[in-house]
């Protein structure tokens, strides 16, 4: 299992927070992506209130942003949407207007670009290369 933690602070307070990840037990490795280049996702599902004079620009909307409804009802829809924080805030934002029921959001997620530091590249005579 894989936890992301982003740590809004000055260079002490993540490494105070990877200390104290590091007390706990089942902790295997704690990563800093900070310096790194990654890939950040986040996932939300939002449910608007929607009528049948609304629908049609909410899923204009939900085209727009590459998002998709995962459930329609009478007097609602539901909106699934992935990709970076600030994609989510400005669906949010927009969708405001048509009334937000409920709203949930994973948080950030997040990987490192490229080959990991280790993982196994073959090369090109068979053997294999630590990157």
């Amino acid at each position: 299992m894989r936890l992301t933690v982003v740590v809004d602070g000055s260079r002490t307070a993540v490494e105070q927070v990877v200390k104290q990840l590091y007390k706990v037990v089942e902790v295997r490795k704690v990563s800093d992506l900070s310096e790194d280049k990654t890939v950040e996702r986040e996932l939300a599902l939002i449910k608007v209130t929607s009528n049948r004079n609304t629908r049609p620009e909410i899923m204009q909307l939900v085209d727009i942003y590459r998002a998709r409804m995962v459930d329609i009802a009478l007097g609602s829809v539901m909106i699934e949407v992935t990709g970076d924080p600030e994609k989510i805030d400005s669906l949010i934002s927009l969708l405001k207007g048509f009334g937000i029921k409920e709203l949930v959001r994973t948080g950030v997620v997040a990987m490192a670009r490229g080959v990991g530091p280790k993982e196994a590249v073959p090369a090109r005579d068979g053997a294999v290369s630590v990157v």
